[in-house]
């Protein structure tokens, strides 16, 4: 997907790469952010806090994708407290299986044959 994908909201994303997202990347993101605020200023800070703004729209949009929601669900974080607690549980919670409008599920391929599990072999006593 490349760095460019980082910012779009379209398709989905894993329980895992959601995570991994937010445990490097986004230190990293605020990291700069905080950065530029403090060498360079007021009016140039403004552009990294609108990156990583972005970023996290398309992180948690295409999570929510994967559980099978729009991404206008961002929106229940209006509520206070009650909104961000069950979008942080929407999103800890596992993937929709099935193939939905946003695409295949996040580490499938729809060239792979699924095979079915082998029958179970008993061991000689």
């Amino acid at each position: 997907m490349g760095w460019v994908g980082e910012f779009s909201t379209a398709g989905r994303l894993s329980r895992w790469a959601f995570w991994w997202r937010h445990l490097l990347l986004l230190p990293l993101a605020l990291f700069l952010c905080v950065s530029t605020t403090q060498l360079l200023g007021e009016p140039v800070d403004v552009l990294p806090a609108l990156l990583t703004t972005v970023f996290l729209v398309s992180v948690w949009g295409r999570r929510l994708h994967d559980r099978g929601r729009s991404a206008w669900w961002l929106l229940v974080v209006a509520l206070p407290v009650l909104g961000a607690l069950w979008l942080l549980l929407e999103c800890g919670l596992r993937a929709s299986v099935d193939r939905s409008r946003y695409g295949a599920p996040a580490g499938l391929r729809p060239d792979y044959v699924t095979v079915g599990a082998a029958p179970r072999m008993e061991r000689a006593p």
